[in-house]
């Protein structure tokens, strides 16, 4: 895997970023787009795993750029790294950005999963939802 995957791993995993995995269940997938090529992203036994290419299910999109992750693994404290997060969610550039977009069913059997896995607190503790 590329350096930008190990950055993006060792953040999940670590600091702010494993702080907010922890309200995700083993078993959350992400489809992550980093400059638009896939991989998956999941949940398993309390640590963040990423795999090459697009995951067959998921619940979010997270898009992010190789300069947001550099950007992003540069800071020094976690105070440092939510704000950097900030910016590259709500100041993003096209060539700088973080993003999400969340791609559930409409039925409430899905809603409820999407709740019980645990993006939406992941999410929030991120600071793509406020």
């Amino acid at each position: 895997m590329n350096n930008n995957v190990e950055n993006i791993l060792n953040f999940l995993n670590t600091g702010l970023g494993k702080r907010a995995t922890r309200y995700l269940h083993d078993g959350a997938t992400f489809k992550v787009l980093i400059d638009k090529e896939p991989f998956s992203l999941s949940k398993h036994e309390g640590k963040m795993e990423m795999g090459m290419g697009s995951p067959k299910c998921y619940d979010i999109v997270l898009e992010i750029s190789s300069l947001g992750i550099e950007y992003l693994c540069e800071a020094k404290t976690d105070d440092d790294s939510q704000e950097r997060l900030n910016q590259l969610i709500y100041h993003s550039t096209p060539e700088m950005y973080a993003r999400i977009k969340i791609e559930i069913g409409n039925t409430e059997k899905d809603r409820i999963d999407f709740y019980w896995k645990g993006f939406f607190f992941w999410a929030r503790r991120m600071g793509f939802v406020t």
